[in-house]
């Protein structure tokens, strides 16, 4: 089964066209629902009628990754977070991945979405977020953005959940490249333990399982961080601005086997902060009541 191509639009979703480029973008989540280049689909997302499965390309904040039993310790005292990962008994991915994001404006090639993320138990904090999707002669690229609009200093990271591939090759087909020095080791809960020397980056992927924080990646000449993901299709450059200190990639091998989407596709997902960052305070941006913070990361391909 090939990478859903979806068909039904509402006026929840916005399509982006430029050349030869076309995207779907949705309300719920402000996400990343598909992204193909010269008719061929790199993004992984979700069929017509169906939840999103995997938190596919949605808006990770105000913390992507998992906080540790949801409970962390704000300037004013103690937070309780809800635990929406049951099995880890973590607070996974932030508070906005299912909101109904509101529609800024939408033109042929970029879409700005909006979000109000009230305070609320365990986050007492006031965010305006924004996210910004946009196809340039360069390709994809999204830009978020983020504005403390309440009284105290808020805690902040973010991130995007993208799956990416090449719908005719599976996971054990491709090689991933992520020059990093470091990796975030974790626990059976998938929490941080300890940073650690990355002996050999990532190459190819045939029986690799990777679900894994990577950090002090090395740039490229023009200070953008590359995650490059190639088959013998051509490649995918995932690259992000020096705002995104880590990478997590994860090579879907938590669906079921029995599920087409195992290993069918690579979440590759620039983040701001390390796993359980309000609890490491590992690169958490603190934002002032009335600082605004902005950030872009995005995609390029060189097919075959």
């Amino acid at each position: 089964m090939p990478f859903p191509h979806p068909e039904i639009l509402s006026d929840r979703e916005f399509r982006l066209s430029h050349d030869d480029q076309q995207a779907l973008v949705h309300a719920r989540g402000g996400a990343l629902r598909s992204y193909q280049v010269a008719g061929r689909h790199l993004v992984d997302g979700w069929a017509d009628r169906e939840v999103p499965p995997a938190f596919n390309g949605a808006v990770l904040a105000p913390w992507p990754n998992r906080i540790r039993d949801g409970r962390w310790t704000s300037d004013s005292g103690p937070q309780q977070l809800a635990v929406n990962e049951l099995e880890r008994r973590t607070a996974l991915h932030g508070l906005v991945m299912w909101a109904d994001w509101t529609l800024v404006r939408h033109v042929e090639q970029e879409v700005q979405l909006e979000c109000r993320l009230p305070s609320q138990p365990g986050y007492p904090f006031q965010l305006q977020l924004g996210v910004s999707w946009q196809l340039t002669e360069a390709g994809l690229r999204c830009t978020l953005s983020a504005e403390n609009v309440g009284i105290g200093t808020a805690p902040f990271g973010v991130a995007t959940h993208p799956f990416f591939g090449f719908e005719d090759r599976r996971v054990d087909e491709l090689t991933l490249s992520l020059p990093a020095a470091r990796y975030q080791a974790v626990d059976e809960r998938l929490l941080p333990v300890e940073l650690r020397p990355l002996a050999e980056p990532p190459g190819a992927l045939r029986g690799v399982a990777l679900d894994t924080a990577f950090t002090e990646v090395t740039p490229d000449p023009d200070g953008l961080r590359r995650a490059r993901l190639a088959s013998d299709l051509g490649e995918i450059s995932v690259w992000a601005d020096a705002a995104f200190g880590w990478w997590q990639v994860y090579t879907s091998d938590m669906f079921d086997r029995s599920d087409d989407r195992y290993r069918r596709s690579v979440a590759i997902e620039a983040m701001t902060c390390g796993p359980d960052a309000f609890n490491t305070g590992q690169d958490l941006i603190r934002l002032a009541p009335g600082e605004r913070w902005a950030a872009s990361w995005g995609v390029q391909a060189s097919l075959a």
